[in-house]
């Protein structure tokens, strides 16, 4: 859309939901390049990525809450799994990729704002899988949730 058609459906928008929808487009114009376009939605920024470990961060604000009023389980869980694919991809070797399989995390503590950190790290790593663990801690260094994944990993050659 044009500047003017972009202001008009903004304008359009509920009084409340203004603060929200100006806080996602925000994050979009903060993006990582390591991210991808969800992550940007997410407000993804990886801090580390190398020697199969990475650690990734966002800011949690009211645009990324459930009905409860906290970060909606899916905001963590999108943290940590991109924290985990990227510590797999650092482990291979050129030319290949990796895609979630499974991952399991326990959420431990809800977060209404502030920063949420993921570390993850490779334990294994063979022909065809990777298992990664990973958490998810506060600014505080507070536990919010653990986390354990298999992901894929092929040649990317040929692959569609």
């Amino acid at each position: 859309p044009s500047p003017d058609e972009a202001a008009a459906l903004f304008a359009a928008l509920p009084a409340d939901v203004q603060p929200l929808a100006l806080a996602a487009l925000q994050r979009l114009n903060n993006r990582n390049q390591y991210t991808g376009a969800f992550g940007w939605l997410l407000g993804i920024h990886y801090i580390q990525r190398g020697d199969g470990t990475a650690i990734c961060e966002l800011e949690v604000d009211a645009s990324l809450w459930n009905p409860g009023k906290v970060a909606h389980g899916g905001v963590l869980y999108s943290l940590v799994d991109s924290a985990m694919g990227a510590a797999v991809f650092t482990a291979l070797p050129p030319g290949w990729g990796c895609l979630t399989a499974e991952l399991k995390l326990n959420y431990l503590r809800p977060v209404r704002q502030g920063r949420a950190i993921a570390s993850a790290q490779v334990v294994h790593r063979g022909r065809t899988l990777a298992i990664v663990t990973g958490e998810v801690r506060d600014a505080d260094d507070v536990l919010l949730g653990i986390a354990q994944g298999t992901f894929a990993v092929f040649p990317r050659e040929g692959r569609g």
